[in-house]
């Protein structure tokens, strides 16, 4: 056994010393020099967005303890939250698996052979019956001289790094789409308060037609045109109430729940006015550091960067130490004699050299792999630009539709008191009356549906911004998803990288 290991130190020892080396194809760079030819600034900003760090828990900024609760069960109970989070568990198991590529395989060997040998086969003077009784502890290591492990560590890690990322845009996309479906909800009542208020009013214009028919003050065409605009207030009914129970279905899918046994937060119509005052924007640098989408293309690049160096070590020899050390005998009883004891302990090089070709082939795959997500990485940071810019757009023309529609609302209201009190006094048509009435009752949906609008516009450059996950690094957050993971655990998984 000494002749043994000595035989083998020398080769292992340069092995050992060659492994040190620089893993073979490119090294990974972030993409930061991209992020030199960003704008400074978003922009000329709209009014009510100004500088500043962007709101972590952003739908508190709305004073709504219903929606805040609502977004805590989401992000605890969603099962698209769930699913990524396990998607990141099962990243995590894999890069445990890669790293386990730098230890030694193997593990004890038992086995026994009963085995007749021919004639010819058998020696002279042995026996052609043999039993063979082998017990061993087997590995085999192989020596990362080029790096093959590494890199593929590297693109395993990368791997979760991403996957890390997209369950945080989960995370975003959760609470920006439980905020939305909250503020079309009660957007929803606010029209349903327009019409049932509209409606006591119009009936109460069709009994007084009623009565002046009666007394001949009035004609029948008259009350046919009161009765039709009443039906014509009325029949926006149903399809308001389709719209609120398709919502809170909606709302219940995202809370993980069953929309049959679901029940909502009582829903009270939307304020008149909003309770967000200013929105915190950040600049483009930070908001390609919050973007979940932008950090899982920038891990998907380090992924495929790595992956070059897994292929391009093909091309060079495959150096493995196997060992083993055990006991060989003819019998149990002899296995515990010293004579038994067997070992074996050395290097093996393997060099695939006739399949360069394809080898070759595999690297350029894997760069041009690599080039596509350097490209899917600059078409997200676009993206991401783009969108933001929209969601900016759109709140300044909502907060603009909605400043018209208070002052149209307003005249138009106005317009229909005067015209009732002018026919009331004998003065005017009736059918001034109707066309102020429809036009009250357009211009006041039209305002409700305005402010909804607006709390949607503001939901949406909170998504664009990317915020809503830091939320759930908070202690009170839990963030697990439909398996009810705890907070800690996904949370903790994620800021220590494995």
């Amino acid at each position: 056994m000494r002749s043994l290991r000595q035989a083998a130190l020398f080769p292992l020892s340069a092995l050992l010393l060659l492994a040190g080396c620089a893993a073979v194809g490119p090294d990974y760079a972030a993409p930061s020099q991209r992020t030199s030819q960003l704008p400074a600034s978003f922009g000329e900003p709209s009014t009510g967005l100004v500088p500043g760090a962007v709101e972590v828990a952003w739908w508190r900024t709305f004073d709504d303890p219903a929606l805040t609760a609502l977004i805590q069960q989401a992000l605890a109970a969603n099962h698209d939250v769930g699913i990524a989070a396990a998607r990141l568990e099962e990243a995590n198991a894999g890069l445990r698996e890669s790293r386990q590529d730098f230890l030694p395989r193997g593990g004890p060997s038992f086995s026994y052979e009963n085995r007749r040998q021919a004639e010819v086969e058998r020696l002279p003077g042995q026996p052609r019956q043999t039993e063979t009784y082998r017990g061993a502890v087997d590995a085999s290591w192989e020596i990362d001289l080029f790096g093959r492990v590494r890199r593929s560590v590297e693109a395993a890690q990368a791997q979760a790094g991403s996957r890390e990322a997209l369950l945080r845009g989960v995370q975003a996309g959760v609470a920006a789409a439980v905020a939305a479906t909250w503020f079309e909800l009660r957007g929803i009542e606010s029209e349903l308060a327009v019409v049932t208020d509209i409606r006591r009013s119009q009936r109460d214009s069709l009994g007084l037609v009623e009565a002046l028919v009666g007394a001949g003050s009035a004609s029948e065409f008259d009350r046919l045109r009161a009765e039709a605009l009443l039906r014509h207030v009325e029949v926006a009914v149903p399809e308001l109430e389709r719209r609120r129970a398709a919502s809170v279905n909606a709302l219940a899918i995202l809370l993980g729940e069953t929309p049959q046994t679901f029940r909502p937060p009582a829903v009270t119509p939307a304020p008149e006015t909003l309770a967000v005052r200013e929105i915190a924007v950040g600049d483009p640098a930070a908001l390609l550091a919050r973007r979940a989408d932008i950090a899982a293309a920038e891990r998907n690049l380090a992924a495929a960067t790595a992956r070059i160096g897994v292929q391009t070590a093909a091309l060079y020899p495959e150096v493995q130490v196997h060992g083993s050390i055990g006991f060989v005998a003819g019998s149990l009883d002899a296995m515990s004699s010293a004579g038994a004891l067997s070992g074996v302990l050395g290097p093996s090089i393997r060099w695939s050299v006739l399949d360069t070709g394809r080898v070759r082939a595999r690297i350029a795959a894997s760069e041009a792999r690599t080039q596509e997500a350097l490209i899917a990485y600059d078409q997200t940071v676009l993206r991401a630009l783009q969108e933001t810019d929209d969601a900016f757009k759109a709140y300044g023309a909502a907060g603009a539709t909605l400043g018209l529609r208070l002052q149209e609302s307003a005249a138009n209201r106005e317009a229909a008191r005067l015209a009732r009190v002018r026919f009331a006094a004998g003065e005017g048509l009736y059918l001034d009356v109707l066309e102020a009435e429809r036009s009250d009752f357009t211009s006041r949906r039209a305002l409700a549906v305005a402010r909804t609008h607006q709390r949607l516009a503001v939901v949406s450059i909170y998504k664009a911004l990317g915020g809503g996950w830091e939320g759930c690094a908070q202690a009170d957050h839990g963030c697990g998803g439909a398996d009810g993971t705890s907070n800690p655990r996904v949370m903790n998984q994620i800021a220590q990288k494995p």
